[in-house]
């Protein structure tokens, strides 16, 4: 761009990543029935995956379960050097709202509510 107020060139992006990781758990949800209802809150804004990792310390032991859930959302550069915020701050309360509704659901997965 040799001037500062032309519109920059569209096509260049970067990744806007938000990660939740939670620790080994004592009652893992169901992965199907968690994926499902966190892309119905992520919707097409923030497009979220859930996997998990079942580890064992001892062949004898029983499977810990460990969860994560990803977003990988692309910001457009152009959009950034505008000042159009208006995409990354839908994004960042959608974002708000999943860590919110999350949050509930651990104090039973870790075992703290029965």
């Amino acid at each position: 761009m040799d001037d500062p107020d032309d519109d920059p060139p569209e096509g260049f992006t970067f990744p806007l990543v938000f990660t939740w990781t939670f620790p080994p758990l004592v009652h893992p949800p169901d992965l199907l029935v968690l994926a499902t209802e966190v892309a119905g809150l992520g919707g097409v804004e923030l497009p979220l995956e859930v996997s998990a990792i079942d580890s064992f310390h001892q062949v004898t032991d029983a499977p810990e379960r460990s969860l994560t859930v990803v977003s990988r959302v692309p910001v457009s550069l152009a959009n950034v050097y505008k000042g159009d915020n208006d995409p990354v701050c839908a994004v960042l309360d959608t974002c708000r709202n999943v860590s919110l509704n999350l949050l509930e659901r651990v104090p039973f997965w870790i075992g703290d509510i029965h």
